[in-house]
């Protein structure tokens, strides 16, 4: 009878200390997987949000390369007198509107990736609008003459502003990516902390049954050594 009794309670410590053993087991494995979920949360958001960077990058050079090139254009009108200025003048121009036109293909590109075809569209809208800006300017300067003030003034005045435009969807397009940045920024952050809790409230929910079970095995051992 004794010995029946201690079989029992030995059974019954057993399996007490093999609940807490496969709680702890258990905890332990769904607490890595979610500390892989919320990292794996972080670095997709990341690494979208560094693609997002990268075009806002582009946008901007975009904008600051085609400020540039009108500066040239400028240059042209006033000091393009002499056929050695003027030339030297037209390939800084050209070469600013490569660059623009480079960055807007690399911002076409990335944009593509991100599945925003309404911005898309807006910087495929801005970079037939440059091109044709530059035909602009190259032609009115072939039918114009640099060789007085007067030649200059009236190609100036044909074109004064003709720039604003696109300068304005430039930035534009820079702001909708800024603001598309921080509703990533949004996400990753919503995202992470929703994993947060939920692996805080499993932790919790896990050790509260713990306690329950091993409150009821303890009840259960002392019931047996008192009796």
């Amino acid at each position: 009878m004794a010995q029946t009794k201690t079989d029992n309670l030995r059974k019954k410590i057993i399996s007490f200390a093999w609940t807490w053993i496969g709680m702890l087991i258990f905890i332990g494995i769904m607490s890595l997987f979610s500390i892989w979920s919320i990292n794996r949360a972080y670095e997709d958001g990341s690494a979208k949000l560094i693609i997002i960077s990268e075009l806002q990058n582009q946008m901007l050079l975009a904008k600051v390369h085609f400020k540039t090139q009108v500066q040239e254009w400028k240059n042209i009108l006033l000091r393009g007198g002499d056929n050695k200025d003027k030339f030297n003048y037209l390939s800084s121009f050209e070469a600013e509107q490569t660059k623009v036109v480079n960055n807007l293909k690399d911002a076409q590109k990335i944009c593509l990736s991100l599945s925003k075809q309404d911005i898309c569209q807006s910087i495929e809208e801005a970079r037939l609008k440059h091109l044709e800006l530059g035909i602009i300017y190259k032609k009115t300067l072939n039918e114009g003459s640099l060789e007085n003030n007067e030649g200059a003034s009236e190609i100036d005045q044909k074109l004064r502003g003709i720039d604003r435009a696109l300068d304005n969807d430039l930035g534009t397009i820079f702001q909708k990516f800024s603001d598309v940045g921080k509703t990533q920024l949004s996400i990753i952050k919503q995202s992470v902390e929703s994993r947060h809790k939920s692996l805080k409230k499993f932790i919790l929910g896990v050790m509260l049954a713990a306690l329950i079970l091993s409150g009821i095995g303890l009840h259960s051992i002392l019931r047996m050594t008192e009796s």
